[in-house]
Parts: structure tokens; sequence; C-alpha cells
């Protein structure tokens, strides 16, 4: 145990000593995550959000005094008048020198009001998709149009009550605590897995692979500490390192979540998970990091360099990206037992499932056992490479 807490200290020691390891380690997961939501936030803001003075430009022919009037309730807008021809409008959209077009028919109410169905009035409104403010526009002028469609159908019935036969009432009863959990479990679990296999892709590779193509290997071999030592000793130091580098990136995706959604009124907030639950996520991470950890080490042991550790890596990398993201976009939390002896997806699945208060505690401990079990063979193969001389010496 003192050999494996010497090797331990020693690399926490070459990690920690690294201002280059420091920053992208430690500082730069969670400082890049909280620049790059707050810049989508703020953008996101600025895209879907008008300003509260802003003028909607509306070009306007024949338009009925009742559809002026449900505008002037419904928006803040100025009419653009003028024999424009359909290119001149067009160009107009394009440049953005008005927001919208809406044409009425000649003699428009007259033409309604003669009920001629041979002869049906129309209405024609022209916007640009891509632009935002247009398509805002067009959203409000279809609703106005489908408010005047209704009151003529009323106007039109011998009782204006038979245009409604039913009454109906439709009342959200939800639980809001649930309701905000939603948010978390689809965005952390992916992030968090990701950012633990970022964190140990950093470190792992160098520990193991680095020293053997810098010859440094050797040196660390032929001391009397045990191989079994050496083997725990990088694990548990890469295990503490790349926990670490994805708590700094959790810090910074809580920290910008409140500009990365400062849209939506419902916005997750931290504060609805206690302690127990907080306990639970932080176990999980260990088991997690450690399995990540004991599986790159391997990987990091059998490459002769870091740049074939890290190619070897990469697909394993990538498998657990896609369980993240199918986890996110996926049912609900399943329960079945032997799911959570699974590596990767079965934490995955558990973390969403502390997130959203659906999960047991039964499964739980599974998958902490599993994945400490699965820590475990990887240390015993990690010391049976760390026995071999010709792994350990290839360059």
């Amino acid at each position: 145990m003192r050999n494996m807490l010497v090797i331990f200290k020693k690399e926490l020691f070459r990690v920690l000593t690294d201002k280059r390891l420091v920053l992208t380690v430690f500082i730069l997961p969670g400082l890049s995550i909280f620049i790059i939501y707050t810049i989508i936030g703020t953008v996101v803001q600025t895209q879907f959000t008008e300003p509260e003075d802003y003028e909607t430009k509306i070009y306007g022919e024949n338009v009925p005094e009742a559809i002026v009037l449900a505008f002037d309730e419904t928006m803040n807008y100025r009419f653009i008048e003028g024999g424009l021809t359909r290119d001149d409008l067009e160009e107009k959209l394009l440049e953005e020198e008005i927001d919208l077009a809406v044409i009425f028919a000649e003699n428009f109410e007259e033409r309604i009001a003669e009920r001629d169905k041979q002869d049906l009035p129309d209405v024609t409104i022209y916007y640009n998709q891509g632009n935002q403010r247009s398509s805002s526009a067009h959203n409000r002028v279809s609703a106005v149009m489908r408010a005047y469609h209704e009151s003529i159908i009323k106007d039109r019935l011998d009782d204006p009550a038979d245009y409604h036969p039913y009454v109906l009432d439709t009342e959200n009863i939800v639980d809001e605590r649930s309701m905000a959990a939603q948010g978390f479990a689809m965005l952390l679990p992916m992030l968090i897995i990701i950012f633990l296999f970022v964190g140990a892709m950093s470190i792992g590779p160098d520990a193991i692979a680095g020293e053997k193509e810098r010859g440094t290997i050797a040196s660390l071999l032929v001391t009397p500490t045990k191989r079994r030592d050496i083997a725990l000793g990088k694990v548990t130091s890469a295990a503490l390192l790349s926990l670490l580098s994805a708590l700094s990136a959790f810090i910074g995706i809580i920290l910008s979540l409140p500009r990365l959604m400062v849209a939506d009124e419902a916005m997750p907030d931290i504060s609805i998970y206690g302690a127990r639950e907080f306990l639970a996520i932080f176990l999980l991470l260990v088991v997690t990091v450690i399995f990540i950890v004991g599986l790159i080490s391997i990987i990091s042991a059998y490459a002769k360099t870091i740049k074939e550790a890290s190619m070897l890596i990469t697909p394993f990398y990538l498998i657990a990206m896609i369980i993240g993201i199918m986890n996110s976009f996926g049912a609900d939390v399943n329960h079945n037992p032997l799911v959570h002896l699974l590596p990767i997806y079965g934490p995955i699945n558990m973390l969403s499932g502390i997130l959203l208060f659906d999960y047991s505690i039964t499964n739980f401990f599974i998958t902490i056992a599993a994945n400490i079990g699965y820590t475990a063979l990887f240390v015993f193969v990690l010391n049976k490479m760390f026995d071999s001389e010709k792994m350990m010496f290839s360059r």
C-alpha cells in the first residue's frame, strides 16, 4: 500500500506541477463550457427575442378595417403602402426593408358578404422564412387571419352559440420538480460521460504509453515496488484527476444554464436535488471514472506511443458518446437489473434515474458493484501486462 501511494503521489505531482496540464485538464473544461454555453444562450436570445420597441414593417393592400383593428391589438407595427409589384415585394423582403406583405383582393369584404362560391376573394401573404422577424410577423398575422375567419363563420350562423357546441377546458396537473428534472436528465448524463472520457483521455495515455515512449517506464519497473502497486497507483491517480476534470466541466454547465436557457420560463433549478441525490451522483461518477480510467490504462499499456493510445481509445469514446446521445433522446429509465450490469450504459441509465427521482437502491448498488468489479478486472489485467517485459519495453 505504501508503494502504491508513492506512485499515486508521483503521478499527481507530475500532472499538478505541469502548468499546461493543469490548464487543459482542470481549468479549460469548465471555462470553455461556460463560455460556449453563454455565447449560445446570448445568440439564441438575440435571434428569437425581438426588442420590445421593434416596429414590424408590414406592406398592405386593401386591408379591411377589422384586420387593422386586430393588428393594433396584437402587435407594434406600421403599414407601408404603395403599388408594389410581385418583384418589388420579393426584393424588399430579401433586403429586409419590409418584414411581411399582406395583399387582400379588391372589394374583399363586399365579396365575402355576397357569398359567391364561384368567385371567392383571396388573401396572399408574402414573408421571408429565412428572416426571424419576418417569420415571427407571419405567425402573428396568420393568427389574426384565423380569428377573422372564425368570426365570419360565426356571423353566418343563425344562432352564433351553435359555433361552440361544447366548452373545452384544459388543466395541466404536473409535478413541477419532475418537470424541471427533465431538463437535467436530458442534458447532463450525455455531457458527464463525455467529460469523464475526455478527462481520462487527457491523462491516461501519457501515464503509461507516454512513459514507454520516453523510456522512463524502465527505471520505474526495476525498483523494488511491486508492479501491482504501480498499476494501482497509476489507475487511482488518473481516476482522481479525471474526476476533477469532469467536475470542472460539470460546474461550468451548472453556471452557464441560466444563460443557456434564458428564454425558458421553466428553467431547471439545481436546488431541486438534495444531499441524497448529490451523494448518489458523486458515487456514480467515481465508479464510472475508475472504469473508464481502467479501460484507458490497459489500452495505454498496450500501445507503444501516446498517439497510438489515443487512436485506440477513440472508438470507445465514440461508443460512449453514442450511448449518451441515445439515452438523452430515448425512452423512460430502464429498471431492469441486468441493464445496470452493462458498462457505460448502466451508469448513464442510473444517472438519468437519479436526476428524474426514478431509481431503486438495488439497481444503484448493482451499478456500483458492477463497475467496481470491472475495474478490479482491469487492474488484474494491467498487472499482468506490467509483468510482461515484452509488453512494457516495446517501443
